[in-house]
Formats: C-alpha cells, structure tokens, sequence
C-alpha cells in the first residue's frame, strides 16, 4: 500500500539513547501494556527531578526524543507534572491569540492585556467561568518571549501564591513588533488561580469564540493595521504553547496560500501545486501555474515540524485548504528533496515519482 503521508525528516537520533524518561516515554507510545504504570512512573521521575532542581535528564529526553509519539508522551507527563495538585499550590494557565496582521508599514502593537473585559466576557459562559476569578497578568506575552520559559520556572511558579506573584513580576512587558505587508503573530493572556481552573482548561471555547474575537479585535486596534484575531482555548502553557504554534503555521499558510493562488490566477487559468518534505524536518507547499508555458516562479511556503508535530494533521488541512481554494492540480513528492535543494514547479514534479493525494485511494 502506497504511504500518502510525506516523509518524516525530522532529525531523530538514530542510536538508542539510555535514559529512564525516554523509557518510560517509549512504553507510553508504543506498547499496549504496562501504560499505566510507566505513566506514573515518567510523572514521578520527572517532578522528583524538577524538584530536586537538577533536571539535565529531563532536558536530554526532549532533545532526544526518537519520533513524534514518544516526544509526545513526554510533553503529556511534564504538563501534568507542571499543574498544581493541591490547594496550596498553583494553577497556571494561557489563553493564546493568533493575529494576522496587515500593514502598509511597519507599526507595533502595544501589549496590554484586557484583564477586565476578558474576565466578563468569561464569566458568561459556564465552562470558562472559572477563569474569569483567576489573576490575569496585566500584559500580554509574544510567543518568542513564552517559549523562552522553562519547565523549571513554571514548577517554581506553581508552588504557592508568593511564588507565583514573584514569577509573574518577572516576566516581560515588550511591545509586539508589526512589519509591513502581511504577517502572522501569537500573543498569550496568562493567569493563575486556585486548582479548580483546570476545570475549564483545553476545552472547545464554544459559544464564547466569538465574544472574545471581539475582546482582542477592539483591544489590539492600532491605526493604519487590519486585524483579525483568533482566539485559542485556555490551557496549561505547555500545551498552550503546542496549540499556538501549530495555529499560527496553519494560518500563516491560509494567508499565503490565498496571496499566491490570487496572483497566479491574475496570469494563468490553472494553479498547481506542490507538496514535499524536506530534510531537516520541513515541509514545502509551492504554488505556481500548472502549465509551464507560463513560467511562473514557484512562490514557496516552508512548514518546520515541531518535534510533536502531527504530518497527517498538518496534510489534510492543507488539502482541504486547496478543496475551498477549488485548487485540483496537486502534485505530492513520494521521496524528500536535500536540505537546501529548491521545491520544483508543477510542471518539473510531474517528471518525478509522485501522485495526486486528492485523487490517491488510501
């Protein structure tokens, strides 16, 4: 049977490494017993580490993960590890906003968080209620800045209130940086409150969606921007973080997708499209026209994989993307071109082995 889905580049280790986590994490991923206990397991390890506050072992295991499910099973066992387990510890949490901006010129977004509107606007809803008594912090977070905290600042942070109000101090306050033309961007509301937050933490937001589009939409308004803003479910920052960078990439790629297919159709009556991976971890989606007499530059877009990063997710997206774009010309690469090597137009991938994935039956 043909595999549909475009190859895994990502460097992976490619001899075992001994380390307990990844043991643990590998047994969660792959075998069909015995689960439950190394789940336990991988949680005690990791909190006895963080908490001793010598966690190189647990920093190995995420640099060494060997594929996607056992990166995973990891990340599960540390959000778990980081969410408070009693009354006196402390619930941290992060509800992420996507935002596609466009500009004539560079601009910058001021970054302050909407701390009372957001705790109305959830306060309405049943299952977002609990958040609305949490503490919000009174500035926004850029996604750089978020992915720049460590696991063990978050573990220090949930120990109790003094904690968390002296890590909160300590975070930054820093406008967000808009250049011109279009642009992607994610920035992060973050809080804390007693356990019962985690209640409403990674669920569907609902019927609040719309609302707190609303919320962001009149809080970020800046002149001479075009905004639209897409609000994430709250949860845990870890997999806050997860949520938020496969978000922005997916949108990134709707906002090229529609430039690149706009533009090829101003000059030719077909687009074709090209899927490919690409060492080092990388997807490539090129668009140009699908005759080659028109000799039309493929416009490329680059998808880096995260180390959890779901390929089949990330796939079937995009070809739903090109089903509403009523794009069919769709040539996908069966093999990974060279880290560097350039993506073909439609036209030069027919000459290699491939297939059309909208027409391919699994």
């Amino acid at each position: 049977m043909m595999n549909l889905l475009l190859p895994d580049t990502r460097p992976y280790p490619t001899d075992p490494v001994k380390n307990e986590l990844l043991l643990y994490a590998s047994q969660i991923a792959h075998q069909s017993t015995g689960r439950s206990l190394a789940t336990e397991q991988l949680r005690s390890k990791i909190n006895e580490m963080l908490a001793q506050n010598f966690y190189l072992g647990l920093s190995v295991a995420m640099s060494m993960a060997a594929d996607a499910p056992t990166y995973t099973a990891l990340m599960d066992a540390l959000t778990d590890v980081l969410n408070a387990k009693n009354e006196t510890e402390i619930q941290w949490f992060a509800l992420p906003v996507v935002v596609v901006a466009g500009s004539k010129q560079a601009k910058q977004l001021h970054t302050s968080a909407p701390t009372a509107e957001l705790a109305a606007c959830l306060a309405n809803y049943p299952h977002t209620r609990p958040l609305s008594r949490a503490q919000w912090l009174p500035q926004l977070i850029r996604a750089q800045d978020f992915a720049e905290i460590t696991a063990d600042q978050w573990y220090a942070a949930k120990q109790n209130l003094q904690a968390a109000e002296q890590f909160a101090a300590s975070l930054p306050s820093t406008a967000l940086p808009i250049p011109a033309d279009q642009s992607v961007h994610v920035l992060y509301a973050l809080g804390y409150g007693e356990p019962n937050v985690q209640n409403a933490l990674g669920q569907n937001l609902r019927e609040a969606a719309l609302p707190l589009m609303q919320v962001w939409q009149e809080n970020l308004a800046t002149q001479g921007v075009t905004l639209f803003t897409n609000p994430l479910a709250p949860n845990a920052p870890i997999a806050a973080l997860a949520d938020a960078n496969h978000t922005r990439l997916r949108m990134a790629l709707d906002v090229f997708a529609a430039n690149a297919i706009r533009a090829i159709r101003l000059q030719s009556p077909r687009v074709g499209v090209v899927m490919a991976a690409q060492a080092g971890g990388r997807l490539l989606f090129g668009f140009s026209a699908a005759e080659a007499a028109y000799g039309l530059q493929p416009q490329v877009f680059t998808w880096t994989l995260s180390p959890r990063e779901n390929i089949g997710v990330v796939q079937q997206n995009f070809l739903d993307l090109m089903v509403d774009c009523q794009v069919e010309q769709i040539y996908q690469l069966n093999e990974a071109l060279d880290d560097g090597a350039e993506l073909p137009s439609f036209a030069e991938a027919q000459k290699l082995s491939g297939f059309n994935p909208l027409f391919q039956a699994a």
